[in-house]
């Protein structure tokens, strides 16, 4: 026997010099082909239940699937396309795994609050940000340690809370009107030119916003829910959020091509590649950052029971098996996972809230006289930093030295002169008031709506055993995918979804919440059969009316819903009404030409509100309709973003006149 494997393995084989690496190459088919029958025979035998009654687009890859199609960058559309076409539930397949794509409400609640079990693509954003092995309370697939996490930290973020943790925001945006404003110094000369076409009422510069929003928020999160004294002196802090950021990234593609996770986490690599050797030295930069942090948190005192906030919620966590107080290694992940989701989700929103008020300029206005007619970040809100060395020279004078002239002036900064300014927490806004203005909240949740940054999450794994949903039974082991984005933009839950329109939210307090199946335009069909939309009405298929006796489900979820919904949706909503409303009222925002949907866009965004010609309306003369630009400038990244976002800001009248400088 040996002899013969010594013929076939070597060069006096029937092919010669190419003997060994033929058998080697055949050993290797053998073996995927025996993966391949481990993995399909049973696919063909094991029962499917009403998985097969249930509608598919096309398979593009026999062996593939649908793969393909979510590989592009706004895949969300393109399932929103299916969503229209195959109804509010129906299939698809990414190589053997079957996924039951779901936009209909009443399904999705009882996913949402029935099936706990998440799929191992947060394991996998948690393990490409924390290393191998890193889960987070996001992550997990074992219910013990979230149940642990979930409960020691939620009531870290009560209103109570965050209202203390409001003072890390306003020093957060602080640092953002300041850096705003030097740009202004800096390029106004550069870019008065270029922008004649937006000029009328004072001067306009371009921002790229993108990086300013990202670390704002960023150093909210550390200075609000962790009390950091000043997240700006950490080590490591200016590359934080790009490091996180391309690691999302990189686990966003993961999640939609198996090959390349598989990839990533081979030895081979980082030596193959300088992508995923670059990734691998962000990980780690990241895990060091996050762990000093833990540590900085473990190292204080032992909180009072009724201490709270998260840093002593985190502070008195304990292993769910041992019971013993964790380290900062052990700690690491839950504080990276509260880092990533209080900074990359807020930082989307609101700039996508600048996008949409870009695009329809009346209601960016309307939004502006509001807070103007509230006081919102009006007359002293703004102060210089240099306020208490101002404070220092008036003491020195009264001691009878003579103070230095940029003493007096305050160093000569102020705003608009280049010198940071901070925000008065005396005089500014607070939660509670940012929460009663009607037009900002209403901006605020038809942004929300339309492009929510939490579009394709939400997925769940059916248990180990057949699951009846919506009147369907289906197989253990399928994801289950409520998808949000489908949620919010299906013809069947929103009348006109593509419009932006904020009277669904003035005129109706309960517009979050699902209408009856009866009240919706939906077209007559049972599951697995396609839907055509001329005119016909009924039902779709759902829980049945008996389930439907209960309080309806919501329709809007941009922070999910059920026991997993986001624990920190108090602080995030909090963050993005402070962020919004101090833009808003200091500044007209508009798109930058570069963008590829200039003031043609916004124009006949403005036209189709008062028309209800809606987002089919043409841009930049006709170059595609709105929403195809807008697909075309996103990207998704775990969490679903615009790939730049570039602004002309100017001055509104009379702002900075009352800043105190």
């Amino acid at each position: 026997m040996w002899d013969s494997l010594s013929f076939y393995y070597s060069s006096s084989g029937p092919a010669g010099a190419w003997t060994p690496f033929l058998a080697v190459l055949l050993n290797l088919l053998g073996v995927i082909l025996a993966l391949a029958l481990t993995k399909g025979l049973p696919l063909l035998f094991k029962p499917t239940y009403d998985l097969r009654k249930l509608p598919s687009p096309p398979v593009g890859d026999l062996i593939l699937g649908h793969a393909k199609s979510l590989l592009r960058p706004d895949y969300h559309r393109v399932i929103l396309d299916w969503t229209r076409k195959y109804g509010s539930i129906f299939r698809l397949r990414i190589l053997t795994q079957w996924t039951v794509v779901i936009t209909d409400p009443w399904v999705a609640a009882q996913v949402l609050a029935t099936v706990p079990r998440r799929t191992h693509n947060y394991s996998l954003v948690d393990e490409v940000l924390g290393g191998p092995g890193k889960v987070s309370m996001f992550g997990t697939l074992d219910e013990a340690h979230w149940r642990n996490v979930r409960k020691t930290t939620a009531p870290a973020f009560s209103m109570t809370n965050v209202r203390r943790y409001y003072g890390g925001v306003l020093s957060a945006a602080g640092e953002l009107l300041t850096s705003l404003e030097r740009h202004l110094d800096q390029n106004l000369d550069r870019d008065r030119h270029q922008l004649e076409a937006y000029g009328g009422g004072g001067c306009c510069w371009v921002v790229d916003v993108e990086a300013p929003l990202q670390r704002m928020m960023l150093r909210a999160t550390l200075e609000g829910l962790f009390e950091v004294p000043d997240a700006r002196d950490l080590p490591g802090f200016d590359l934080l959020a790009p490091r996180i950021l391309s690691l999302m990234a990189e686990a966003n593609r993961q999640i939609t091509d198996p090959i390349r996770a598989a990839w990533f986490r081979s030895p081979l690599a980082p030596l193959m590649s300088k992508h995923v050797a670059e990734c691998r030295r962000a990980t780690r930069e990241v895990v060091a950052f996050h762990t000093r942090t833990a540590a900085r948190l473990l190292a204080r005192p032992d909180p009072s029971p009724d201490n709270t906030l998260l840093w002593a919620c985190l502070h008195r966590l304990r292993h769910p098996t041992t019971g013993r107080k964790l380290s900062p290694t052990q700690l690491h992940p839950e504080v990276g996972m509260y880092t990533t989701a209080g900074f990359d989700t807020t930082a989307s929103t609101v700039g996508w809230c600048l996008y949409a008020a870009s695009l329809h300029p009346q209601q960016q206005e309307r939004v502006a006289a509001e807070l103007r007619a509230a006081g919102v970040f009006g007359r002293g809100a703004v102060v210089p930093e240099q306020r208490e060395e101002e404070r220092e020279a008036q003491e020195a004078r009264g001691r009878g030295r003579a103070a230095e002239p940029s003493e007096a002036a305050g160093g000569g900064k102020g705003r608009g002169t280049g010198g940071a300014v901070r925000l008065d927490p005396r005089v500014a806004p607070g939660p509670d008031e940012l929460a009663r203005l009607p037009l900002l909240n209403a901006f605020i949740n038809e942004t929300m709506r339309l492009y929510p940054s939490t579009a394709v999450s939400a997925e769940r794994t059916s248990p180990d055993h057949p699951v009846r949903l919506g009147g369907l039974t289906l197989p253990p082991g399928v994801v289950l995918w409520p998808l949000v984005y489908g949620l919010h933009m299906s013809e069947d839950n929103w009348e006109q979804p593509e419009e932006f329109r904020l009277e669904r939210w003035l005129d109706d307090p309960h517009c979050a919440l699902a209408r009856p199946t009866g009240d919706r335009v939906v077209s007559e069909q049972q599951p697995g059969q396609s839907r055509q939309r001329q005119g016909q009405a009924g039902r779709v298929p759902g829980p049945g009316p008996a389930a439907e006796e209960g309080p309806a489900p919501r329709r809007f979820m941009p922070f999910g819903e059920g026991p997993k919904n986001c624990v920190g949706q108090n602080f995030g909503i909090t963050v993005v009404r402070a962020t919004v409303a101090l833009l808003l009222s200091r500044y007209r925002v508009a798109l930058h030409p570069d963008m590829g949907v200039g003031p043609a866009a916004a124009a006949a965004a403005a036209e189709g509100e008062g028309k209800g010609s809606g987002i089919s309306s043409s841009c930049n003369g006709g170059s595609g309709s709105l929403a195809a630009r807008t697909a075309a400038l996103t990207r998704v990244a775990v969490v679903t973003k615009l790939a730049r976002l570039r602004l002309v800001l100017s001055r509104r009248e009379g702002e900075g006149e009352g800043d105190e400088a």
